[in-house]
């Protein structure tokens, strides 16, 4: 698929995030980028507000030079690996991690029985979409895989069904609850497959609206390596002319997240509110979804844990055929602004009165 890169005006300063937890989404809710970025002369637009489809695409292909986004790594990582086997170079760079742990279930259909150790034999879905990255592909294969390892068992043990799904795009329609991968609902459903994977507040939205057997809440698991996804961790990717055009811009985008952090932690009530609207489900299933821990989680960081988990993911999109190229994750990590951030903290105070 070509896209072009959009002619945008070059007062806007862009911001997309993906419909999870996000410090991103407690900004935007809060009006504070806009503030922030009104006092260097800067617009705020969201992709997700836009209906131009070459716009919404730059989700998945980050060429927008003012572009910030707080989202997946499983997309992240496809650009990246995209432009390094295409053109030989990608102009992205990584600027912060985030862990938000969320529910991760494997489910089945009621009264199945089944469970990790009685996996074998059984038939597990996968979306199968044209497109950009099927990022819910990429989500069940690492929750697949994390649950055979569990149960000491290998792919060969167990079938992998594709699955036909709609062609992926940034579509401004959200669906209630579910994996956001309805080919994947529909066929545990009408029994084509045995298990699918969910996560999040959609996971407990559509466990509970069908009464769905959990086989595995791979949440549940203490090894953290085992938990490693699409947002676990989750990327703040920036474009290189603009760290180096604009530095300034780049560390006040992550003073603003890290006061985001810090208001959240005494506002859990409002950020489970936030994030319902962010997912498109509700109050209940966001506290189920993600856990008591949800509003101390949204912390930036590039800690050691954080890069080992996420090279661990490059490795493992890459060893699926997911990617196109392997992706040396300190390669593509600046650290310089998030320092300037934490040398130079602003308070949700601050932003509050701006």
């Amino acid at each position: 698929m070509t896209v072009n890169t959009p002619l945008v005006p070059s007062d806007v300063v862009w911001v997309t995030r993906c419909p999870v937890p996000t410090a991103t989404a407690i900004a935007l809710n809060q009006g504070w980028f806009e503030d922030a970025y009104a006092e260097h002369g800067y617009k705020i637009q969201t992709l997700q507000d836009s209906r131009d489809p070459n716009i919404r695409a730059q989700h998945f292909y980050h060429d927008i030079k003012t572009l910030f986004r707080e989202g997946g790594n499983v997309p992240a990582f496809w650009s990246r690996a995209r432009n390094l086997k295409q053109k030989g170079h990608d102009r992205t760079a990584v600027i912060g991690l985030t862990w938000v742990d969320e529910v991760q279930l494997l489910l089945a259909r009621p009264g199945s029985g089944i469970t990790p150790q009685t996996l074998k034999g059984r038939t597990l879905g996968l979306s199968n979409a044209g497109g950009a990255v099927d990022i819910w592909r990429a989500m069940a294969l690492r929750g697949y895989r994390a649950v055979l390892e569990l149960a000491g068992l290998t792919y060969a043990d167990i079938t992998l069904k594709d699955l036909t799904a709609p062609h992926i795009t940034w579509s401004p329609d959200r669906q209630r609850g579910g994996t956001w991968s309805p080919a994947s609902e529909d066929a545990l459903l009408n029994g084509e497959v045995d298990v699918i994977y969910a996560k999040g507040a959609p996971a407990i939205a559509l466990k509970e609206k069908h009464g769905l057997d959990v086989v595995l809440d791979i949440n549940s698991l203490e090894d953290p390596r085992l938990r490693i996804n699409n947002g676990t961790p989750r990327p703040i990717t920036v474009h290189r002319d603009l760290l180096t055009d604009a530095p300034e811009l780049v560390a006040l985008y992550l003073q603003v997240l890290n006061a985001a952090s810090e208001w959240a932690k005494l506002n859990p009530d409002q950020v489970a509110g936030i994030i319902a609207t962010e997912t498109n489900t509700d109050a209940a299933s966001v506290r189920l979804g993600y856990g008591p821990q949800l509003a101390n989680s949204f912390d930036v960081a590039l800690s050691e844990e954080r890069i080992d988990a996420f090279q661990n993911q490059s490795d493992f999109l890459f060893g699926e055929g997911l990617i196109e190229a392997p992706v040396n994750v300190r390669d593509w990590i600046v650290r310089e602004p998030l320092e300037a951030a934490l040398n130079n903290p602003l308070s949700f105070q601050q932003l509050a009165v701006a």
